[in-house]
């Protein structure tokens, strides 16, 4: 148990680390400014009523889903795309590309929606990376 632990550990300070660099060195490249952490950063009401939708979704989806699958289909009979990690990942995908999509449209620095983007594509590559190497083989 320990040494899973210190793995998990290692593995997510590495990670933070990671996206870390890879947004300060994409801020400099793009001349973007660091936003507030854990903000919403709404561009404007519109922009903060369909992320609260977005949310609202989602968060029922998870709930919904994980109720069919335990009483429904059992452990055994899962189906992936109804885990609630892959509907975690729908829910950023979606979130993050709205949000692009707002700051296209009224974002000051024409930069900020291909810095969404880019983290957007960061993320999505090294969690698949992830996922698809059962992490490397670190925990097994």
């Amino acid at each position: 148990m320990a040494d899973f632990l210190l793995k998990s550990f290692l593995f997510l300070s590495i990670y933070a680390l990671l996206i870390f660099l890879f947004n300060a060195w994409m801020r400099k490249i793009l001349n973007v400014k660091r936003k507030k952490m854990f903000s919403y950063n709404h561009m404007n009401e519109r922009h903060k009523k369909i992320d609260w939708t977005i949310r609202f979704t989602f968060l029922f989806l998870i709930v919904i889903v994980g109720v069919y699958n335990t009483y429904t289909l059992g452990p055994e009979g899962e189906v992936w795309y109804l885990k609630p990690y892959i509907l975690i990942f729908g829910f950023i995908l979606v979130s993050e590309a709205v949000r692009a999509i707002f700051e296209k449209r009224h974002s000051e620095n024409p930069n900020d929606y291909k810095f969404t983007l880019s983290q957007l594509a960061f993320l999505s590559i090294t969690l698949l990376l992830f996922f698809t190497t059962e992490f490397f083989g670190i925990f097994t």
